[in-house]
């Protein structure tokens, strides 16, 4: 199965970081509507085919609804073995917490859990916000958050052909300025968010012909963290017109989603809300972690 790590806003979420340019000068938060956008993309994704695990909300991490930042998940070092889950090292105080509420829920679920970075002086390594799969490809990426020491780190443990992709403002995280489509063979890159030499690497990986490009001013809308699930993108409603066509125009169905909460203000859009784990084998997902569970408690609030 296709696995979505997920955790809901706590009935009391507000803004801590504000360390991104959404957040920086937002409103404060409702949690009960947001609460209500996470549900309707949780939903959707089960409904593509994806089964969601749900850790608990925490009211003092802000920060665990984002749930690209909670690791990643790698196939098992050898047959028969365990899946494994590289935990991250964030950068902000208010969410380095983050990988302990993290770490027993996977290793529940069933994964060996792997710490690429192991100390504080040994780099930042912000998670699945700063991987990206393309075919053969993976791309780690550094220079927003994560830096080159914790990509560095987190590349040992990873197999085949990977690259590091440096990353510029305003993009904090790679998920930021590239968005493989892989249904449709093709990726979105923002030139604009990505150092020169990284551009190449990426367009002699990806190809030329299967390279668009997005401008700034669409990845400040969130075109590039739209959520690819088979022949589906579910994106949050500010998605630039011009970037939902062009889906549309590579065969994909473009599911929009209210999400003033969590992405006009919070600054995260559907794919920083789950942390994607592709063909995950031997996991099993307590009741207690089954969407349903999450489900009722929050339309009963």
């Amino acid at each position: 199965m296709d696995l979505y790590l997920m955790s809901p806003p706590h009935p009391t979420w507000k803004l801590r970081g504000r360390s991104n340019f959404r957040s920086k000068e937002a409103p404060e938060v409702d949690a009960r509507i947001a609460r209500r956008e996470w549900l309707a993309l949780a939903t959707a994704i089960e409904q593509e085919g994806g089964t969601v695990a749900v850790l608990p909300p925490d009211p003092e991490l802000s920060g665990l609804p984002y749930a690209a930042e909670a690791g990643h998940g790698l196939p098992p070092k050898e047959a028969g073995g365990k899946m494994r889950f590289l935990l991250p090292r964030m950068k902000g105080e208010h969410r380095k917490l983050e990988r302990d509420k993290w770490k027993p829920f996977v290793e529940r679920l069933g994964f060996e859990v792997v710490d690429p970075v192991v100390s504080e002086d040994a780099g930042i390594w912000e998670g699945q916000g700063d991987v990206a799969v393309f075919g053969p490809y993976t791309f780690l990426f550094y220079g927003g958050r994560t830096d080159r020491a914790g990509a560095e780190a987190a590349r040992a443990h990873f197999s085949g052909d990977v690259s590091l992709i440096g990353v510029e403002p305003p993009a904090f995280h790679g998920n930021m300025c590239v968005l493989p489509l892989g249904t449709s063979r093709t990726a979105w890159l923002c030139a604009d968010a990505i150092d020169e030499h990284s551009i190449a690497i990426l367009e002699a990986k990806i190809g030329r012909d299967r390279t668009h490009f997005v401008s700034e001013e669409e990845i400040r809308l969130y075109a590039t963290n739209a959520l690819p699930i088979g022949k589906t993108l579910l994106a949050p409603s500010i998605m630039p017109v011009r970037t939902q066509k062009l889906a549309e125009h590579a065969g994909m169905t473009v599911k929009l989603f209210e999400m003033k909460e969590l992405c006009e203000k919070a600054g995260g859009a559907s794919r920083c809300l789950v942390c994607k784990v592709e063909k995950a084998e031997n996991i099993s997902i307590p009741d207690e972690y089954r969407l349903e569970r999450a489900r009722a408690e929050i339309e009963s609030t």
